[in-house]
């Protein structure tokens, strides 16, 4: 199917022809809207103002094929700025041509969702790139598999990434991306349900898709770990959620998410109230989903409630002023990361019934699940 606009020849584009930019999307329910990023654009610059086509209106022009990652819709964009005759335009309105050619491929983009549920990331690139002579590639996903051989719910977060690839390649299960220049955007970039990812849960998630792009023989892998825009997701289809360590979401009857950090989470040690810079960009990453789901509702409040456990020598007013200065802290964060609703934070200290205290023994075990910060919106 062809997105047409006033800038593209009404003639049918040859696919022979001219530079391809194949662009693989996932837009899941546990996905920020997708959005081109900087370095998107600029591929699709570069393949607008390609002189690899034909000068007149044999239609062999660049093209941007856009295509969702489970396979229900795809999509093709011409980039190649074309006079109404077919000719080549190369006065005055290329430019304005060219940017509109692309606006209409983020546009396209962002409206790419998923009509499954699942996400096969590893499925749907092979599927696109079949057929299709190498090129650039540009994958918009949050890269959080839940379907398929590369099943992140499976997989964990403790593999290492090559033995992982390795075996992906021993069950014939990785994409054939020989000579294919591939820009994954959005690694990471979670809305709805799924928990945000820390900073090694971040860290590990770019590098199985490192090994795994190198594993597939791709001429080249980039990754752009800029922050996408923090627009809700389009798509309802249920995904499954991606466990995450030291981080749960869960969604209520009504549509609120509550999500839980733990203190190892967040960085905190002892008594202390400082966030880890990984903490930070957790929140971040938080404050962007809390942003999503809010959109269109100013007055809605998010709460945040942290809870201490008694170590032997603690006392109870203690407790309640520890925990009151780590919600402070993180509703501070959430406010600095962007989130305009009003913050409600305050410290519930030792969650009533609850002690790490076992036959007079301290359990650190039991101390860990009652240090956490809880966030609802």
């Amino acid at each position: 199917m062809s997105v047409a606009g006033c800038a593209l020849p009404a003639k049918a584009v040859d696919p022979t022809g001219g530079d391809r930019v194949l662009i693989v999307v996932s837009g899941t329910a546990n996905e920020r809207r997708p959005i081109l990023t900087d370095p998107a654009r600029k591929i699709l610059l570069a393949a607008a103002n390609s002189g690899n086509v034909s000068s007149q209106g044999s239609g062999q022009s660049s093209v941007a094929l856009v295509a969702a990652a489970d396979g229900a819709d795809s999509r093709q964009v011409v980039l190649t700025p074309r006079r109404a005759d077919g000719s080549l335009e190369h006065g005055l309105q290329r430019p304005a041509l060219i940017e509109r050619n692309v606006q209409l491929v983020a546009d396209t983009v962002a409206a790419m969702t998923a009509a499954r549920p699942g996400l096969d990331l590893l499925g749907g690139i092979d599927a696109a790139v079949r057929g299709v002579p190498p090129g650039r590639l540009i994958v918009v996903s949050s890269g959080l598999s839940t379907a398929g051989a590369f099943d992140l719910r499976q997989v964990g977060w403790d593999a290492e990434p090559e033995a992982v690839a390795s075996q992906l390649a021993g069950k014939n299960a990785l994409p054939h991306l020989e000579n294919w220049h591939v820009l994954f955007t959005g690694l990471g970039s979670v809305a709805g349900g799924q928990p945000p990812l820390p900073g090694p849960a971040h860290d590990k998630l770019l590098q199985y898709w490192q090994a795994i792009c190198a594993r597939a023989q791709a001429g080249r892998c980039d990754f752009d770990d800029k922050r996408v825009a923090a627009e809700p997701p389009r798509t309802t289809v249920a995904t499954p959620v991606v466990p995450v360590p030291g981080v749960t979401s869960v969604v209520g009857p009504a549509g609120r998410i509550s999500t839980t950090v733990s203190d190892s989470a967040l960085g905190f040690t002892g008594d202390s109230a400082v966030l880890s810079p990984g903490a930070l960009d957790l929140l971040r990453t938080l404050a962007g989903s809390i942003t999503a789901a809010l959109a269109g509702r100013p007055g809605a409040v998010v709460t945040v409630r942290g809870y201490a456990a008694d170590p032997p020598g603690s006392t109870a007013a203690g407790r309640q002023a520890l925990a009151d200065l780590r919600a402070q802290v993180v509703s501070d964060a959430l406010r600095q990361a962007g989130v305009r609703q009003r913050v409600d934070a305050a410290g519930v200290g030792t969650q009533p019934d609850r002690t790490a205290m076992a036959g007079g023994r301290f359990d650190e075990a039991a101390a860990a699940a009652m240090r956490r910060v809880e966030i609802a919106y």
